[in-house]
C-alpha cells in the first residue's frame, strides 16, 4: 500500500506535466497560427485602411460585390498633375525609352497586402499610372473590414471576377485588356484569380511563394517537433478559417494559367524566407505560357555588368536525368525593375495578346528536384 502512493504521485505528477506541456503547446500553436489567420502589415499601423489622398494619383471610389455577396472597397486611381518621386523616375525614362503601346491596357488591377490592400498598393500604381495606366485598387477584407481572417488567395481570388464584371461594364468593351500586377500576398492572389478567370490578360508576380506549407516550413526551427508543429497548425488554422496550409499554392494556379496568358516573375527579396528566389523559379518552372520571363535583382555573386545569371536544373529522374537552364534577368536596383515592367508591358505583354490563340498544353508534372 505504501508503495502504491508514490507510484500514484508520480503518475499524477507526469499527467499534469503531460496536460501543461499540451496547454503550451496548443498556445505556442496559437501565436505561430495568428500571423497566418489575420497578417497584419505593421508598417500601416494606426493608418487608415482607405487613403483620401496619395501624392501624385487621383481617385475615384468604386464599390462593388465580392464572393460573399458583401461590397468590397475599391478606388480607381489615375495619374494626377503633381508627380510624386517615383512618377518622376518613370517620366524620366519614357522619355528617352517611349512605350507607345501602353494606352492599349484599358486598366491594371493591383494587389498588394491583404489587411491595407489599397494603401499598400499605391507605391506600384504610382509607377504604373506615371506610363497613363488606370489602375484599380481594392480592399481584399471587404467593407468595413468584414472578413476577420484571411485565405491567402483561396476565396479573396474569387472577388477578381466580380471586379472583372464591374470594370468590363465601365469599359463599355466587350474585352478590355487587363493586366495584373500583384507583390507578396497580392501576388499569390491574382496567380490563383488569373487561373479562375482568362480576362486576366496577364500577369506581374512579385516576390509570390510556390507554397505556403513551404514557406511557413521554412521559418521555424528543424527539429523533431517540426513535423508535429505543422500538423497541429493546420488543425488550428482549419478550425478557424477553413482551409489547410497546403491548399494554397500559388505553382499550382501557374501550371493552370491559360497558354495565351503573359508572365513576368520577379523576385526582389533575399534574405527572407517566405518568397525565395527557389519560390520564383519553381513558379516559372511551372508557367505553360508562350511569353513569360523572370527577374531578380544582381547579387554580390554575379559580375559587376552582368545583365543575365544561368540557373540549372534537372529533369528527370536519376536514372534518366537531363539538365536544362532558365535564364534569370538582373536588375540593378528596385526602381530598374519597377520602369523595366512598364517597357515589359509596353512590349512582351502587348505583343503577346495580339498573337492568335493557341491550345494550353497538358499541365507539366514536378520532378522531384522542383518540388520545394
Amino acid at each position: 500500500m505504501r508503495l502504491l502512493r508514490p507510484i500514484r504521485l508520480l503518475f499524477i505528477t507526469m499527467l499534469l506535466a503531460l496536460v501543461i506541456t499540451c496547454v503550451w503547446l496548443w498556445n505556442h500553436i496559437s501565436n505561430m497560427a495568428a500571423p497566418i489567420i489575420t497578417p497584419l502589415n505593421e508598417s500601416y499601423t494606426n493608418l487608415s485602411i482607405i487613403p483620401e489622398k496619395h501624392l501624385g494619383i487621383r481617385m475615384t471610389p468604386l464599390v462593388f460585390n465580392g464572393w460573399d455577396g458583401g461590397e468590397v472597397t475599391a478606388l480607381i486611381a489615375r495619374k494626377d498633375d503633381e508627380e510624386s518621386a517615383r512618377q518622376r523616375t518613370v517620366n524620366a525614362d519614357l522619355l528617352n525609352n517611349r512605350a507607345d503601346k501602353l494606352r492599349h491596357i484599358d486598366y491594371a488591377l493591383v494587389c498588394v497586402d491583404w489587411d491595407h490592400g489599397i494603401r499598400s498598393a499605391l507605391p506600384l500604381a504610382e509607377y504604373l499610372t506615371a506610363a497613363g495606366i488606370t489602375c484599380i485598387l481594392w480592399e481584399p477584407r471587404g467593407s468595413n473590414n468584414r472578413r476577420a481572417h484571411c485565405t491567402h488567395g483561396l476565396k479573396e481570388s474569387e472577388d477578381v471576377p466580380k471586379l472583372l464584371d464591374t470594370i468590363t461594364q465601365m469599359s463599355g468593351k466587350e474585352r478590355p485588356v487587363i493586366i495584373g500586377v500583384g507583390q507578396g500576398y497580392g501576388a499569390g492572389l491574382l496567380l490563383q484569380a488569373a487561373a479562375l478567370d482568362d480576362r486576366l490578360r496577364g500577369i506581374v508576380a512579385i516576390d509570390a511563394y510556390a507554397s505556403l506549407r513551404e514557406s511557413i516550413s521554412r521559418t521555424m526551427p528543424k527539429n523533431l517537433l517540426s513535423h508535429v508543429k505543422l500538423a497541429l497548425m493546420d488543425i488550428k488554422i482549419n478550425g478557424a478559417v477553413g482551409f489547410e496550409c497546403f491548399d494554397v499554392a500559388p505553382v499550382e494556379s501557374a501550371a493552370n494559367l491559360n497558354r495565351n496568358t503573359p508572365a513576368l516573375i520577379i523576385n526582389l527579396t533575399r534574405d527572407n524566407p517566405i518568397c525565395t528566389l527557389k519560390d520564383a523559379i519553381t513558379i516559372y518552372r511551372q508557367l505553360p505560357s508562350d511569353t513569360k520571363g523572370i527577374w531578380t535583382l544582381h547579387g554580390p555573386e554575379d559580375p559587376p555588368d552582368a545583365t543575365a545569371r544561368l540557373h540549372t536544373y534537372t529533369i528527370g529522374s536519376k536514372e534518366r536525368a537531363t539538365t536544362a537552364t532558365i535564364e534569370l534577368r538582373l536588375m540593378k536596383n528596385e526602381e530598374e525593375v519597377f520602369t523595366s515592367i512598364i517597357h515589359w508591358l509596353n512590349d512582351d505583354f502587348l505583343n503577346a495578346i495580339d498573337k492568335p490563340h493557341v491550345s494550353t498544353p497538358d499541365r507539366p508534372v514536378l520532378t522531384t528536384d522542383q518540388q520545394l
